[in-house]
């Protein structure tokens, strides 16, 4: 399996806003990004923690994608489709489709997307749900269109959910062992179509019979999906990839490591200038310290705010007045959260004056650890 990737064009571009013209029974699909076949390194138990620098940090050098502005998944919601009566097969299929769902799971609260933040400031993101359909079976030799074609039904018949309301929903359609793309090279795919004014992305994974390839292909589709997932985004700049269509971050690297338990495909970093897989980073908890020092009113409140805090980490926020004052309480705080990207956080803190004097304070932090 490899995951230098990258496909022909499909049935034909949509327009934005596009919709299938009236009375036509297919849904129209775009050009796609996907996974040919090869074999893959295997870099298991070489996982590095790597230090994660805010959006537009850099190793140095000249950079092999750039943003070309187009929509971004920033907090992808992964929703797996089953397609297929060989899910439900005695006896079960290997891998079954709660294993791949696990293991999807454990993907999604991973440090994996967290190498993302350098495109933009996307982030983890969730595993929306999946489900097992039967009604129909995918043929052997299926196209772009035709599994298009069967998300659309599905959707409309609402054995899946409609599109979150950000439209950050990737539709991931597993096939079983032995049913395979038209074209054979490809053991993965992205895309999207246009329904009724709103793009849908999607994703098509084939089944060698192997939990560790049919997680390390979604990984590959996953990344690419959040960074590109309507070749409009983050593309490579000329001469970063060698086949045709969408040139994206995973294209240019094979090797896969196990991270947390589930077999993930590396990707271009452009701040590290290598493939990589991101783990955790070494860091110290709980880590305490003194975000700023402010002065509230008699009386009254004031907000303020702090942001460029990672969305996997838990911090607790505690307003301490600096001068001593027996007999009332002197302050009351509260937090909110802003999700100022998929994975950067900003904390707006209301602190009010509970006395008829001034109050100098200390907005103190204490990062107790990831979540």
């Amino acid at each position: 399996m490899s995951a230098s990737s990258r496909t022909r064009p499909a049935a034909q571009r949509v327009p934005a806003g596009d919709a299938p013209p009236a009375g036509s029974a297919e849904v129209l699909v775009a050009q796609a990004g996907g996974v040919v076949a090869a074999d893959l390194v295997d870099t298991t138990h070489i996982v590095q923690p790597r230090a994660l620098a805010p959006p537009g940090a850099g190793a140095g050098g000249a950079a092999k994608f750039v943003d070309n502005g187009g929509v971004v998944l920033q907090v992808p919601q992964l929703y797996l489709i089953y397609w297929g009566s060989g899910w439900t097969s005695v006896p079960a299929p290997t891998p079954t489709s709660d294993q791949v769902t696990a293991a999807c799971q454990a993907l999604m609260a991973s440090p994996y997307l967290t190498g993302l933040a350098q495109y933009r400031g996307i982030g983890r993101g969730f595993l929306r749900g999946s489900a097992v359909i039967t009604t129909s079976n995918p043929p052997n030799g299926f196209t772009d269109q035709q599994v298009a074609n069967f998300i659309d039904g599905e959707l409309n018949s609402g054995t899946i959910p409609a599109p979150d309301v950000d439209n950050q929903t990737l539709y991931c359609v597993v096939v079983p062992k032995g049913v395979n793309a038209s074209n054979t090279s490809f053991i993965g795919e992205h895309t999207y179509y246009a329904r009724g004014g709103q793009r849908i992305h999607f994703a098509w994974i084939t089944n060698s019979g192997s939990l560790s390839s049919v997680t390390s292909i979604i990984s590959h589709e996953l990344v690419e999906s959040a960074t590109d997932p309507e070749g409009s985004a983050w593309l490579g700049v000329a001469g970063t990839c060698s086949q045709g269509g969408w040139c994206e971050i995973a294209d240019i690297c094979s090797s896969v490591s196990q991270l947390d338990g589930v077999t993930v495909q590396s990707y271009w970093s452009d701040q590290d200038g290598a493939c990589s897989v991101p783990a955790w980073p070494n860091r110290t908890y709980p880590r305490v310290g003194v975000q700023w020092t402010g002065t509230v009113p008699a009386n009254s409140s004031s907000r303020w705010f702090t942001f460029n805090w990672p969305e996997w980490e838990l911090v607790e926020w505690r307003m301490l007045p600096t001068v001593p004052r027996p007999g009332a309480a002197e302050l009351r705080w509260d937090v909110a959260i802003e999700r100022a990207s998929g994975n950067y956080l900003t904390y707006w803190i209301t602190v009010t004056n509970l006395t008829s004097a001034d109050v100098t304070f200390e907005g103190r932090y204490c990062v107790l650890g990831r979540i």
